[in-house]
């Protein structure tokens, strides 16, 4: 998988499709987005509560490429026993920063476009960098994206907002199958001070259920996100998602003094 399609790629992994967000499928097809609701969507189990105490993180500075980001995330003794790193889920921007304007404008951006690319390059980013941890049925996804500005940052946050507002149905299909989605976006839990966002995307694809619930947010120029992934089982709850994003804004700060 590589990134947030974390949608599509995640499913790919498990062994259908892959997740929204991040770990994207070239070669998946989407149709333009219905009016119907979607199929009933999995049931999420109950939202564990964060394993480590918060204090306030101050919001991320300073400029770090791909490559250090993807130092930034968790590894692998951090998400629970049974979840290993998914070496195709890697993605990172590389070792030189960006200032390419954005290819995807959420203003505008499909559906589709949008579940295929998120999680990786394309968003005005700077730099970015993701990855995904995976059990059976089950996986749990990480992304950091780097902006200019703080302001960019919080665009970006608020961009999901709305794209989610947008993209109430729409189906895809790939190697036979064919899924209907919903996303739907909602306040979160402060994390360290910082607000959020968490955007689910429910459906069925392939005659499974998926869920995928990612907590968004935004700190100074980066916006830091975490994600449960079930496909045909309910997301996992062994980690919370405010944990996952919670370690990487730490993480961050300290790879920053370090640069």
């Amino acid at each position: 998988m590589s990134s947030i399609p974390r949608v599509f790629a995640a499913l790919a992994v498990l062994g259908a499709l892959a997740l929204v967000t991040g770990c994207s499928t070239k070669g998946t097809t989407y149709t333009t987005p219905t009016t119907q609701a979607a199929s009933a969507p999995a049931q999420t189990a109950a939202a564990p509560a964060p394993t480590v105490a918060m204090t306030p993180v101050p919001q991320a500075s300073g400029q770090l490429t791909g490559t250090q980001l993807q130092q930034v995330l968790l590894p692998q003794g951090d998400f629970p026993a049974g979840f290993t790193l998914t070496q195709s889920s890697a993605v990172s921007s590389g070792g030189t920063l960006s200032y390419v304007p954005a290819r995807f404008d959420l203003a505008t951006v499909s559906c589709a476009d949008f579940v295929n690319h998120l999680g990786n390059t394309g968003f005005g980013e700077t730099a970015m960098a993701a990855d995904s941890f995976t059990a059976q049925e089950q996986a749990f996804d990480q992304v950091v994206y780097q902006f200019p500005s703080a302001a960019a940052a919080t665009a970006f946050v608020d961009g999901i907002a709305t794209v989610a507002g947008r993209c109430h149905s729409f189906t895809a299909t790939d190697n036979g199958a064919t899924g209907t989605f919903s996303l739907t976006a909602t306040p979160g839990a402060a994390v360290a001070g910082h607000s959020s966002l968490e955007l689910v995307q429910s459906g069925t694809i392939g005659g499974s259920s998926l869920t995928l619930d990612t907590l968004l947010s935004a700190s100074g120029v980066d916006v830091f996100a975490g994600a449960a992934v079930g496909l045909g089982a309910s997301a996992p709850a062994g980690m919370a998602k405010e944990t996952i994003v919670y370690s990487l804004m730490k993480r961050q700060a300290a790879a920053a003094e370090l640069g």
